[in-house]
Order: C-alpha cells, then sequence, then structure tokens
C-alpha cells in the first residue's frame, strides 16, 4: 500500500499488519541502539523482503542466514 490510512475495511487491514510490523521493528530497533549504541541489523525470513522497505531504519535483508551459519557449522565438525 502507498498511503497508512486504508480506503476500505479491507485496506485499513492490510496497512494495518504492514505499517504496525514496521513501525514495531522500527520501535525496538531504536530501543536496542539506546541500550547497546549503532549495530547492524540484519532481516531474514518469511516477509522481511516485503517489510523492510516501509521500515525507517537501515535494515540488510539476507534471507539465507540460517543456512548460512548451519553451513558454517557443519564445516567445523567435519
Amino acid at each position: 500500500p502507498k498511503k497508512v490510512v486504508g480506503s476500505n475495511n479491507l485496506g485499513g487491514i492490510k496497512n494495518g499488519i504492514l505499517y504496525g510490523t514496521a513501525s514495531s521493528m522500527d520501535g525496538m530497533i531504536e530501543r536496542i541502539k539506546e541500550e547497546i549504541g549503532e549495530a547492524k541489523v540484519v532481516a531474514t525470513g518469511g516477509l522481511a523482503s516485503t517489510v523492510i522497505p516501509h521500515c525507517k531504519n537501515d535494515i540488510i535483508l539476507d534471507d539465507e542466514l540460517l543456512l548460512k551459519g548451519l553451513m558454517i557449522i557443519y564445516n567445523k565438525n567435519i
């Protein structure tokens, strides 16, 4: 959606889910930065690629982060 406010019930629900999730992510990122300072933020999985463009923070998208980590563990154990 291009607007935060939907033009009908379904649009309002969709916008609320998308922008609500993006706002929640931004809020958590800001709180974490207050505690630990600057940090790189990486999103992975499911609908991350749909939500990230609507976030105000810089977020790195890596859909294969889990698989990369598992490969590193595997390679260390062979």
